[in-house]
Formats: structure tokens, C-alpha cells, sequence
């Protein structure tokens, strides 16, 4: 009998993944409904979806990206209207929070009995979002139940932006890719809760800033890391190769390196971030220039600092 419990591990099963286009969205809704896994793109990363309230759906993404059984999932519901439906008790404030922070954003909350404990990493909280992205929206209502919906790469991999990623890491281990463009953001959600003070704690830097947030807000914003926050816990975003920061980017004379400066990145650099970093994978080591530490590259910099093995220097 399925408890709905995390387990430490799960058996793989190789599969044939689907490659569908974004017009076949009723295929993919159909995957869904009978217990499949599918990625879809967000405004953020795609993700790889599965019904939030199906146990053995979501088993298969956790066997799948070969994550952690403790590292909670974020569930993904079509429209505020829907998650307000199903969590009837939520306070104003954070109604409110989310109202005007309009995109890339994720709020924990206390976990409600339909929810199982697996897509939780057995925690008694759970991380809610509503993508800005309208095909996602339209394909969670196609669905008709809430997904749980980590990135959709293998674990501790470059979150992937685009369907190829997926591919790659992927391939053979889910039943359908949802072939869309590149994701706008670039980056996971930023995912808060809000304390009894008033306060709005970010629990994971993401696609919305500290400064943005509390300007769209008017609310005091912290910043202190937890484990009920998805992607907290363990090593993430890193390349097969390994990653080395550097401030002087013209110091790497290694003919082993792929060096990436910040202007690689272009005027929108969380968006473009991932995707360089996988495709600067076919060399010895990679060496990335770190942004100017204000708020607009706080991000940026978390997930560069995340993946790394350290600073370069002329040894390595």
C-alpha cells in the first residue's frame, strides 16, 4: 500500500519520449491524466510535470532526474483563482503578494492532507506557483490537476531553458517533451514565505530580486535560505565540466578553458546564463566572469557561485 512517503530511491525504467509540438497540447494533457511525466516550458526553465496528487506520477520524476527523495517539488496550478480554490485558508497578505508579483515567484505554505507527502520531500509544507507563462497556464487547466513541476533536467545538471536540454538529459527516462521555445527568464523562481511579522523571507533567489520584490510589494524583504525551498539542499546547475569564477576574465590564458564573460551573456544574462553554460561543456574546464554584486545580478551570481568548483587561478 503507497503511503504517499518519500523513498531513499526508485527503479529506472527506460521509455520512449514522446517530442510533441505546443498545438498538441491535449496529447501531452492526456500523458498527464493517466500518470505520465512531461516537460513544458515556463516563464522560467521548463519543467517536468506530473500530477501533484498521483503518488506513483510522482515517483517517476523524482526516479527521473535522479533527485533527492528530501528536495520538496513545487506545485503549479493554471490561475490564482485555482490555487485560492484549493487552499480556501490563505491569508491576505500572501493573496496579496501574489496578486502583485506577477511572475516567477513561489510561496510555501502548510500542506494540505491532498497533497502526499513524496511531492513534498516529506515536509509539512508545500511550494506553490502560478507561471506567467500563458501556454503553461493553459496546459495545467488542460490537465486538470495541479503539477508538481521540478526543472526538467537531470539532478544537479543546468536547469534547462530549452527543449534540446531536456533532450539530452532526459531522453528515454520521461514520456514527453513539449518542443516550445526558449524559456524568457532563464532562471528557477525566486520561492518566499511570509512571516508572522509582515516580513517576506526569500527562501531561493530566482527570477524576481530582492530590490524588485520589495518594490512591487512595499514589504520589508530578507533573505535566508531553508530546506523548505526546493534546490537548497544539494549541489546544483552544474556543467559536466568543471566551472571556475574569475573577476579578470583576461587572465585565463588556458587553451583548455572555454572562457564566458559577462558580455557572452547579452543585456539579459539569468535568461541566457544556463543555456551557455551547457554549451560550453566540450572542454576541459569552463571559466565564467562574475557579475558587479548589486541587486540585478544577485541571482546570476547565487547560481554561478552554486555551480563552481571555486575562483580560477593560473593552477588550475
Amino acid at each position: 500500500m503507497k503511503t504517499g512517503k518519500p523513498k531513499t530511491s526508485a527503479k529506472e525504467e527506460k521509455t520512449e519520449t514522446k517530442l510533441l509540438r505546443e498545438t498538441q497540447i491535449k496529447t501531452a494533457a492526456e500523458i498527464i491524466k493517466k500518470g505520465g511525466t512531461v516537460a513544458f516550458r515556463t516563464e522560467t526553465v521548463y519543467g517536468l510535470g506530473a500530477d501533484a496528487t498521483n503518488v506513483t506520477a510522482v515517483e517517476k520524476i523524482f526516479a527521473a532526474k535522479k533527485r533527492p527523495a528530501v528536495n520538496p517539488l513545487i506545485v503549479h496550478f493554471a490561475s490564482l483563482e485555482s490555487l485560492f480554490q484549493k487552499f480556501p485558508n490563505i491569508d491576505n497578505t500572501t493573496k496579496q503578494v501574489l496578486q502583485k508579483v506577477e511572475k516567477a515567484i513561489t510561496v510555501i505554505l502548510p500542506r494540505p492532507q491532498w497533497i502526499p507527502l513524496i511531492t513534498t520531500g516529506g515536509l509539512e509544507t508545500v511550494a506553490v506557483r502560478v507561471p506567467a507563462c500563458a501556454f503553461s497556464r493553459k496546459f495545467i487547466k488542460e490537465c486538470g490537476v495541479p503539477l508538481a513541476a521540478p526543472s526538467a533536467n537531470s539532478s544537479t545538471r543546468p536547469s534547462p531553458t530549452r527543449w534540446q536540454d531536456v533532450h539530452n538529459d532526459l531522453a528515454g527516462r520521461i514520456d514527453a517533451i513539449i518542443c516550445g521555445a526558449q524559456t524568457k527568464i532563464g532562471v528557477e523562481s525566486t520561492v518566499i514565505k511570509i512571516l508572522d511579522n509582515g516580513q517576506i523571507q526569500v527562501l531561493r533567489l530566482g527570477g524576481v530580486n530582492t530590490a524588485q520584490l520589495s518594490k512591487k510589494t512595499g514589504m520589508t524583504v530578507k533573505y535566508l535560505p531553508t530546506n523548505e525551498s526546493p534546490g537548497t539542499q544539494f549541489k546544483h546547475y552544474a556543467p559536466a565540466c568543471p566551472l571556475w569564477l574569475t573577476r579578470d576574465p583576461n587572465s585565463v590564458r588556458s587553451a583548455r578553458a572555454k572562457v564566458i564573460r559577462r558580455s557572452d551573456l547579452g543585456p539579459n544574462p539569468a535568461k541566457n546564463l544556463f543555456a551557455a553554460l551547457r554549451d560550453a561543456e566540450n572542454c576541459d574546464f569552463i571559466v565564467a566572469e562574475v557579475f558587479p554584486d548589486i541587486p540585478k545580478y544577485q541571482t546570476v551570481n547565487e547560481r554561478l557561485a552554486r555551480a563552481s568548483a571555486g575562483w580560477y587561478n593560473e593552477k588550475e
